[in-house]
């Protein structure tokens, strides 16, 4: 059987691992030309998603990656101090086991887990699915696939071609939330 994910950051890789390990014939198809290193936010695992990563023989990788972060310190303007808030009480009533690795980490480590036996189509896009599985890129000749697997995020290529536009879905909550990386160097206090 051929399958075709849209997606290589998480899901997608992880997804093409397992049916390529049963016998399936896996190709994924990813808009961007490499794997992204863009930093990405930091991503937590708990126990169903590190028992699945030891399945796969990767946790080791992603235990030695982790970001270790014990701690968060939130700043708000006109307080005195900021709040500090002890993560590891926060992972603890969440699950008995957890790591947090930066999600461009983790894709590499599941990309670089099955990537021997999975096609992977970087640099192009599906621009068109029939529903007899015919699909049509932006690049690589139109191929016939038994199943299509949408992988690829948030306003997914995937879904606006099978369900129509996305528009009207997503309803703005009056908040933003921006996340960046800060080197040790540049923190309050040094820390």
């Amino acid at each position: 059987m051929r399958v075709l994910i849209s997606g290589a950051s998480i899901a997608g890789p992880v997804v093409a691992y397992w049916l390529a390990r049963r016998g399936f014939d896996v190709t994924v198809v990813e808009r961007a030309p490499t794997l992204r290193k863009t930093g990405g936010h930091a991503v937590d695992l708990f126990r169903p998603a590190m028992e699945i990563s030891a399945n796969m023989g990767v946790l080791p990788r992603i235990e030695d990656r982790a970001t270790k972060t014990t701690r968060l310190s939130i700043y708000h303007d006109g307080a005195r101090r900021p709040i500090r808030v002890d993560l590891t009480k926060i992972y603890r009533t969440a699950s008995d086991r957890h790591v947090e690795i930066m999600r461009d980490d983790l894709s590499e480590i599941y990309y670089d887990a099955g990537r021997d036996d999975i096609e992977y189509l970087f640099g192009d896009s599906i621009t068109a699915i029939s529903p007899d599985g015919d699909v049509t890129f932006e690049r690589t000749p139109p191929r016939k696939f038994d199943v299509v697997v949408g992988a690829d995020g948030l306003h997914s290529n995937v879904r606006r071609l099978t369900f129509g536009d996305d528009a009207g879905i997503t309803q703005f909550l009056g908040a933003y939330l921006a996340v960046a990386s800060v080197p040790k160097t540049l923190a309050p206090e040094g820390k």
